[in-house]
């Protein structure tokens, strides 16, 4: 209730008084009325309702003070500020699962004899739950078994082929091994001769030539060798600078325009490569003619009988290709010894033999793996079994899958808004990380547990919420697990030790961020503060307050600014909230209710 409306109320039960007043006669004295007199009531009437109505008046007017005066003094209930230690829990809901479930798949192909499993049925490491009828599998593995033996036959029946063929092919190797050797005695008779020839055609060429032959042979071949480093100088020049030349017309025409004096360095440059160029076109055609000139000359001079040298050099020639084609033709019979069958097909025999081998080891292994049965390898319960309708399993087939109950957790879905908590480096909170401590709640029983992983991704519940997927590894798994039900989980997910803190409904939000009102000197001031872990009663004030510190926490009571108050310590720190603010807060749950489906942490 405002102090306006107190007023009125005031003003309205004192008219009330004065009317009674009035009608018991007391309102004026006698002889001061020009009303007719009343009937008086009696004395034992009058004096208790004297005394009621002083009594009301002294306690309305305690009730709204003055209110008409602004510099009047409001009662207000306050809290100091203490230090203590606090902590936020973060409580959640979730769905226990196994950590390890597994999924048996049938060994062989076979019906099923006996199917012992039931979904939900708890079972122990070691009991066989699936037995097959072998009948089918025993004659496949006496079947595998004849055809490993006829394999075998076969393959032995084309290795001795080969063997003859190889046999007949080293025969034919020989021989061509012969041949080669032939030519080759054929080869080196040849070249003797024509090494006996070529000495005689020198001694010729040293006798028939004169000194002054020889001298001039000695010019014309120290002529051809300037003429051939010319030539070669020539046409280095003529590659080198013909970029130059090509793209150069229009540039190489205003630099020849231009005076001699006003050239550019580049222009003389230009001008100059250029005419190197055209001079080493004009030469190169001289130089080639005089060359082959002196080449004609010198072969002229060099003329004498050669003593069948040419022609013996021709016969050496042909005959080592002869020798050298049969030789490669020995080498390339000697390197395929299997001319009956090829690397690939040999390789294909053991290949077979293998498969063979294979087939009947399989048929083998598989009968055993079907005498064996199926068997739990792992303590848990059966959550699902694939093969009810047909009786039957196929090899690779899921059979049935086993929960484990040694290796469980409980899966919780985090609002978005609360990731933030669950994420390092978070500044308002201490972090709740992988490996956070949690307790988990089954009904009447209690577990421990550690936070072992928190999603990266968020995804959309049934409802189409978004959350983010935790899980909670649970310690200490009994018998009393039950997978797929709800568990409660609890995790404390900030702890702050000997920090300043008030109760949680003192904290005022503007736009402009957190603030308290606090009374000092008797007037109200408004405090901003920066806050840290919050329980559900109580907040830790990092800044903006010190211990002692008198805050406001009268939720009755239209507070602002500037008024004049006076510090009434409460007595009880967990003062309800006024009708207004709870409907307020029932409909910001029902609102935030209707965005998410996810728990969210207690504050």
């Amino acid at each position: 209730m405002s102090f306006r409306k107190k007023k009125k109320q005031h003003d309205e039960e004192e008219l009330e008084i004065m009317d009674l007043m009035e009608d018991m006669d007391l309102s004026e004295p006698d002889g001061l009325s020009e009303k007719p007199p009343k009937k008086k009531l009696p004395g034992w009437v009058i004096v208790p309702i004297i005394a009621g109505v002083a009594v009301a008046g002294i306690g309305i007017s305690a009730l709204i003070g003055d209110g008409d005066n602004p510099s009047a003094s409001q009662n207000l209930s306050v809290v100091e500020v203490k230090k203590e230690s606090i902590k936020e829990v973060y409580n959640s809901s979730g769905t226990i699962e196994s950590e390890n479930t597994k999924t048996y798949y049938s060994p062989v192909t076979a019906p099923i004899a006996n199917l012992n499993a039931k979904v939900g049925q708890i079972v122990q490491a070691g009991d066989l739950l699936v037995t097959f009828d072998t009948t089918n599998l025993e004659r496949d593995n006496q079947q595998a078994q004849l055809n490993l033996q006829s394999a075998y036959n076969t393959s032995q029946a084309a290795r001795d082929k080969n063997a003859q063929a190889i046999d007949a092919a080293n025969a034919a190797n020989a021989e061509l091994a012969n041949q080669a050797n032939a030519l080759a005695d054929q080869v080196n008779a040849l070249k003797a001769q024509m090494d006996a020839a070529k000495a005689t055609y020198d001694a010729n060429a040293t006798a028939n030539a004169s000194a002054e032959t020889q001298t001039r042979i000695a010019e014309l071949q120290g002529q051809i060798a300037d003429l051939n480093t010319q030539i070669q100088n020539y046409q280095n020049t003529i590659q080198t600078l013909s970029v130059v030349y090509e793209g150069s017309g229009k540039t190489y025409s205003e630099a020849v325009a231009t005076p001699e004096d006003k050239r550019t360095d580049a222009q003389k440059k230009l001008i100059s490569d250029i005419d190197t160029y055209n001079a080493a076109v004009a030469e190169l055609p001289n130089a080639q003619a005089s060359l082959a000139a002196t080449e004609s000359e010198l072969t002229a001079l060099n003329t004498v009988d050669d003593a069948g040298y040419a022609a013996l050099a021709a016969q050496y020639e042909s005959a080592y290709a002869q020798w050298e084609a049969a030789y490669n033709a020995a080498n390339a019979a000697a390197s395929q010894p299997s001319a009956g069958m090829s690397s690939a097909e040999m390789n294909n025999l053991t290949i077979s033999d293998n498969l063979a081998e294979l087939a009947a080891m399989s048929q083998s292994e598989l009968l055993e793996k079907a005498r064996e049965g199926m068997k739990a390898d792992m303590n848990g319960v059966i959550a699902s079994v694939e093969v009810l309708q047909t009786n039957a399993a196929a090899q690779g087939a899921a059979v049935f899958s086993i929960a484990s109950t040694e290796n469980v957790r409980v899966k919780v879905d985090i609002s978005p808004d609360d990731y933030e908590k669950m994420t390092v480096g978070t500044p308002a909170y201490e972090k709740m990380t992988v490996g956070t401590p949690a307790t988990i709640t089954i009904g009447e029983h209690k577990y421990e547990g550690t936070l072992e992983n928190v999603n990266r991704i968020a995804t959309n519940n049934a409802k189409g919420n978004p959350v983010i997927g935790a899980q909670i590894h649970i310690s200490n798994p009994d018998e009393y697990i039950c997978i797929g039900a709800t568990a409660k989980v609890s995790m404390t997910v900030a702890q702050s030790d000997n920090v300043l803190t008030v109760p949680i409904e003192c904290i005022n939000t503007s736009t402009s961020g957190d603030f308290v009102f606090v009374i000092e000197n008797g007037t109200v001031k408004k405090k901003p503060v920066e806050l840290g872990t919050a329980s559900t009663t109580a907040i830790e004030v990092k800044s903006g307050l010190k211990e002692g510190d008198q805050v406001v926490n009268d939720l009755n009571v239209d507070v602002t600014e500037g008024m004049k108050a006076t510090a009434v310590p409460s007595t009880d720190t967990t003062t309800p909230k006024d009708a207004a603010s709870e409907k307020q807060e029932d409909t910001k749950k029902q609102t935030d209710s209707e965005k998410q489906d996810a728990p969210s942490a207690d504050k």
